[in-house]
């Protein structure tokens, strides 16, 4: 580590005198070096990054010069004395330099200031090949260099323009710490490839072709099967709010079945994941406005996030049984289209009148979560959708709403939240809402029967599919409402965090993949402590 000196400072007039010279011959320069700096310009393991003395009190006093000192959050490139190669210096503020010691507040310091460092070096420098000096976390650091790179361009037919990266980009590390930063290539790769699944235009995206593409990214893994099922299986299945909801539609439906053995053949399974799959939602007849409608490609953002973090966690070999379904259609609108008051039987048997078709995912998700239930008899149960505008307005972009009646769940999904940096909130989940379900035709509507508390309504239609029908007459003064069924499920409700406002660290405008690397890390959590 250095700080600034008295010799620094004579090299900080040699290096600003020739700083035209620099500006013009850094065009040649096609290296990027990240390297990290603490709070007072401390250098941080630029040994590592074969940089002598001399150049590491050259480099704190270019950054000294321009303000930079070290503040997390902050980034300042500069050129390297020899001209060979831009340096990002990411600020890194107090933390602690021993991975050891690190906080989970840290772990996404790093994250963000490598994520950073890296899009300096690709946007404004245009390097061609970047290297991470160490970090105190080998794996964040090694999420955010891979989640800066993410760009969804394959549809231009230009992809000139200032600002615009170079098609190959090399990523190094300089550490010792491989296994770590291989892990977290995974899990960012995972989260990518939720982003492209959901930022694909609805008509490359259909549910055939998303079943295709997700089977085509298991092949070669171990411990994995993966089944795509069609209309007639559906029927047999007698899974009534799937064909309901894709009656509209001229596209087949899909269903999608994955599951890995991670702890043998012979155990029972652990997690089941369960995600949304509406490639396209027009809102059928409850048609959507017009605008923002575009984002309805996304729709099957849970789906999108379920297959992706199944596939790092086969990858990552991590011992444990998980089954994923996805359910895949589209809501569309024609002759055959599902009308509002039409009244459908789910498989488990409940009658349900269709009050609003916009209200759709919930109607696909009921027959998903009944049938993993019934078929698998995980320990656990999570599904994961984009499924109410409500909750975007409750916790916006960046957290997930969790509902789920069990507290010991919820304690191993905050812990996977704080793991991954990927927020969740619990939400409340009480028996009163299930009053407001109530249909005069059929057992349930699928919708609440006021204009309020539209999430909570939302995952107590859920909650019916998987512990059964409930009488909706809890008494409100126990606010608590807990209870430990089999088996333990939790619904996440992701339309707010599905998509990112703008680009920044390492979120990219657009589809978002969130939260993937939140079920990786409850997956991960699961096999390493059994949930009770």
């Amino acid at each position: 580590m250095q700080v600034l000196s008295k010799t620094a400072s004579a090299l900080l007039t040699k290096s600003l005198r020739s700083f035209s010279t620099h500006q013009v011959l850094s065009e040649a320069a096609k290296r990027g070096l990240v390297l990290g700096v603490l709070s007072n310009n401390k250098l941080l393991n630029a040994d590592s990054a074969s940089l002598s003395n001399a150049q590491q009190q050259s480099l704190v006093a270019k950054a000294a010069a321009l303000g930079f000192s070290g503040e997390a959050g902050k980034v300042q490139t500069v050129l390297s004395d020899d001209l060979q190669q831009h340096i990002a210096l990411v600020g890194l503020g107090d933390t602690q330099a021993e991975a050891a010691k690190i906080s989970t507040t840290e772990t996404e310091i790093v994250r963000t200031a490598v994520a950073t460092g890296v899009r300096q070096l690709l946007q404004a420098r245009k390097v061609d090949s970047v290297t991470i000096a160490p970090m105190p976390h080998a794996q964040a650091a090694a999420e955010g260099a891979q989640l800066a790179l993410y760009k969804f361009d394959q549809f231009k037919s230009s992809k000139e323009g200032e600002d615009e990266a170079p098609a190959s980009i090399n990523v190094s590390w300089l550490d010792s710490t491989q296994k770590e930063w291989d892990a977290g290539q995974i899990t960012a790769n995972a989260q990518n490839f939720a982003r492209d699944l959901m930022n694909t235009p609805a008509n490359f995206m259909t549910p055939t072709l998303f079943a295709e593409r997700v089977a085509r990214e298991f092949q070669g893994l171990d411990n994995v099967h993966v089944r795509v099922h069609g209309p007639e299986w559906v029927k047999e299945q007698k899974m009534g709010g799937l064909l309901t909801v894709s009656q509209g539609s001229n596209e087949p439906l899909r269903f999608l079945e994955i599951e890995y053995r991670g702890s043998g053949a012979d155990t029972p399974v652990e997690l089941g994941l369960v995600g949304k799959g509406v490639t396209f939602d027009t809102g059928g007849y409850s048609l959507k406005p017009g605008r923002y409608m575009d984002a309805m490609k996304g729709d099957m953002g849970g789906g999108a996030v379920v297959v992706a973090a199944m596939r790092a966690l086969a990858q990552l070999r991590v011992p444990i049984n998980i089954v994923a379904a996805v359910p895949l259609c589209e809501n569309m609108i024609n002759g055959k289209a599902v009308k509002v008051s039409d009244v459908y039987t789910s498989r488990a048997g409940i009658t349900v009148e269709v009050m609003n078709t916009d209200a759709e995912g919930r109607l696909i998700l009921a027959d998903a979560l009944h049938y993993v239930t019934d078929v698998h008899k995980p320990t656990a149960l999570v599904d994961v959708a984009t499924l109410t505008g409500a909750m975007v307005v409750a916790l916006g972009e960046h957290y997930t709403g969790v509902f789920t009646p069990s507290p010991h769940l919820w304690q191993r999904i905050e812990r996977a939240a704080h793991t991954a940096d990927e927020p969740a909130w619990r939400m409340p989940l009480h028996d009163c809402w299930d009053a407001m379900l109530k249909s005069p035709v059929a057992d349930l509507s699928n919708i609440g029967n006021r204009a309020e508390a539209g999430a909570c309504t939302a995952a107590a239609f859920l909650r019916q599919f998987v512990h059964g029908k409930r009488t909706g007459k809890g008494i409100l003064g126990d606010q608590n409402n807990d209870e430990e069924s089999s088996p333990k499920w939790a619904h996440l409700d992701i339309a707010g965090p599905m998509e990112a406002a703008s680009t920044s660290g390492y979120h990219t405008k657009g589809m978002s993949g969130r939260p993937t690397r939140l079920l990786i890390a409850l997956a991960q959590d699961l096999a390493h402590k059994k949930l009770n």
